[in-house]
């Protein structure tokens, strides 16, 4: 009889970023990130949320007026790849990997860069952000930080995870379960 794991690496590490968005108070988009050193142990997970001491239950924190930086909730909010890097538990991250429920936006780029990060692993991408994945695409080429979907580079660990994304979101208080 052989031995084997129930899930594999990508799952587990996806998962664990899922199960940290289930902690943000964004009812927009929860967000998650789970940084894994390269012998498979994780450094640092966070979420999207906004900085300690913030009250969350501000209205203003939460607005959507993107023309206004004071009434958007855009200028309040650290992404969960940011928090993952600010909450790491193990120092320096070079050559770790971040699995990020959403592909990164320019400004987690930068701090993924700057960390040492060498390989991005993402869920999903939002398709109507082409020129802001553009930007990240790029300085992530320039700065040699491989860059690959989930489903690209594991299909079942993808189904598995969109499965878990699924199964959070319906146990959300508030939302109905199928």
């Amino acid at each position: 009889m052989k031995n084997d794991s129930l899930i594999h690496w990508h799952s587990m590490f996806m998962g664990v970023a899922l199960l940290a968005s289930g902690r943000s108070k964004d009812a927009r988009k929860r967000n998650g990130a789970c940084i894994v050193s390269p012998d498979n142990k994780i450094s640092g997970v966070g979420y999207n949320g906004l900085p300690r001491g913030c009250n969350d239950d501000d209205a203003h924190y939460w607005q959507d007026d993107d023309t206004d930086p004071l009434n958007s909730r855009h200028s309040y909010i650290v992404h969960a790849e940011q928090n993952a890097i600010l909450n790491c538990t193990t120092l320096p991250l070079h050559g770790s990997t971040i699995y990020a429920t959403q592909y990164p936006c320019p400004r987690c780029v930068q701090s993924i860069i700057q960390v040492g990060i060498k390989r991005v692993i993402y869920l999903d991408k939002k398709a109507h952000q082409e020129r802001i994945n553009g930007a990240s695409e790029k300085m992530l080429a320039d700065a040699g930080v491989e860059i690959a979907s989930l489903q690209d580079l594991h299909p079942a660990s993808a189904d598995w995870s969109t499965g878990l994304a699924q199964f959070i979101e319906t146990s959300t208080p508030g939302k109905s379960t199928p």
